[in-house]
């Protein structure tokens, strides 16, 4: 596409919708509002609508990237968790948006657009293969290789949340034993401090409170709590053999990493995974691992990345204005 590319680019969320325009160089005039899990359909559309009436030109096709399991062939989203822990199954957005504006309509899972936004965008110009890690609710990833990212048989490639870390882990997510993000992720890391303070008679601050969240365990850790401490270095290490995993499977040429929980912890997640990584990959020079530079936008720089096509030589990362 040509520089006067103007796409509506979308993230659905559990809690957040986010939308705006897609350009060359990005997203653009980016707004957002609650998700009403209950009305997808219809607010992608008045979404859709209210781009349409902002852009400086036509718009030549729309791009989602949603949570949930999505069948990127039929863009559907067959499977969405709403925040209220309802479901939503069989959300036909690519037919809604074409039936009502004649628009060419990409969905994709966030996390694949994710690691789409950092091959064209972020840390992964420059590499064939790119893998992104997703550390929010739950951990999900994307891996593109060549600008195509990798779905398998049924679109659900790179479920890297599912690695079990931990064979013998009283611990699970959805079914699977072990699973790295039912000790690692946002939704993790209180249930394994849970168990700990269980197992254990020592003295402890998260004793206190009545419901533990991540946000509690890494501030207990920050003000010397022995528990806390000690639990952290236990996801340091599950942290690096999930990311080694993930680097033996796919053979990326880098690994970035965003959601709330890095992008908040940075220095503690980067640190972690690095010193422990070169025990559990088979490369004797393991990949770069990177924060993404594209903060809580990259879904929506995926989402660009997904319509413009192949990479150009270079790419600007930096915003256009209107």
């Amino acid at each position: 596409m040509s520089s006067a590319t103007n796409l509506v680019v979308v993230d659905i969320g559990s809690t957040r919708l986010r939308y705006g325009r897609g350009t060359e160089r990005g997203p653009v005039a980016v707004r957002a509002e609650p998700t009403r899990a209950d009305a997808l359909t219809e607010q992608l559309l008045v979404a859709v609508e209210d781009v349409r009436a902002r852009s400086p030109g036509p718009i030549q096709g729309v791009s989602v990237s949603t949570t949930g399991l999505v069948d990127a062939e039929r863009g559907v989203i067959a499977e969405f968790d709403a925040n209220d822990g309802t479901r939503r199954y069989d959300v036909r957005l690519a037919e809604a948006v074409e039936d009502a504006f004649g628009l060419p309509t990409a969905v994709q899972n966030d996390c694949t657009a994710a690691a789409l936004g950092e091959y064209r965008f972020g840390e992964g110009r420059g590499y064939d293969s790119v893998a992104h890690v997703t550390f929010g609710t739950g951990i999900g990833a994307g891996v593109v290789e060549d600008g195509r990212p990798i779905r398998g048989e049924r679109g659900y490639a790179a479920e890297v949340g599912l690695f079990s870390i931990r064979a013998d882990g009283e611990l699970s997510s959805t079914g699977v034993r072990g699973a790295w993000e039912a000790y690692c992720s946002g939704r993790g890391i209180p249930n394994f401090a849970r168990q700990l303070l269980a197992e254990g008679g020592e003295a402890s601050s998260l004793r206190e409170l009545d419901e533990i969240t991540a946000l509690d365990v890494f501030a207990a850790a920050d003000d010397g709590d022995d528990v806390a401490e000690t639990l952290l270095d236990r996801i340091a290490r599950y942290n690096a053999a999930g990311v080694g995993t993930l680097v033996n499977a796919y053979d990326p040429g880098v690994v970035t990493l965003g959601g709330s929980v890095a992008l908040e912890n940075a220095e503690w997640m980067l640190s972690g995974i690095r010193e422990h990584l070169d025990d559990y990959v088979l490369a004797a020079d393991p990949p770069p691992v990177e924060l993404t530079t594209l903060g809580e936008d990259i879904e929506l720089y995926g989402a660009t990345a997904e319509l413009l096509g192949p990479r150009p030589e270079t790419s600007s990362v930096g915003q256009a204005g209107d």
